[in-house]
């Protein structure tokens, strides 16, 4: 279900904003999967990661290569493990449509890490099963992109 877009109205997010460029506001997860779990939302309003623009991009990398260290720096201090999640369309579980990047800082047995295992129990007794739909899927993938090993 999509939601009213709320990351285009500054006055609904002020509270939750800790650091902004000219082009992109940090905000702190208001339903955090985890603690220090942040999102990176662009200033304009755009709904696909792909429909960034150049000064965009620029302005993205700037903030991740400044924002990223100073968090895992509080929240994972142990261990410099991350997170980053961009759930783009209907189908992806994103509720708000407008583009927004999860970071999310890992612990070592933190809700999340619980949440994923489960996707991966048993998994070696699937692998040859899996291994062949791969590698079907790779073949078709290969001809798609006209790939030739280098």
């Amino acid at each position: 279900m999509i939601m009213e877009d709320v990351f285009c109205s500054r006055e609904k997010l002020s509270n939750t904003i800790f650091y902004e460029t000219e082009k992109f506001m940090l905000v702190y997860d208001l339903f955090p999967i985890v603690k220090g779990h942040m999102l990176i939302i662009p200033k304009r309003h755009v709904d696909d990661i792909i429909r960034l623009d150049a000064a965009e991009w620029k302005d993205l990398e700037k903030v991740k290569n400044k924002c990223i260290p100073v968090l895992l720096d509080r929240y994972c201090r142990d261990d410099r493990s991350y997170n980053i999640a961009v759930q783009i369309g209907e189908y992806s579980g994103r509720e708000i449509n407008h583009l927004h990047i999860h970071i999310l800082p890992r612990a070592e047995n933190d809700a999340y890490k619980k949440r994923t295992m489960e996707l991966y129990r048993n998994i070696e007794a699937r692998r040859a099963q899996a291994e062949g739909a791969v590698g079907t899927e790779v073949k078709e993938l290969r001809k798609l992109f006209k790939y030739k090993p280098m």
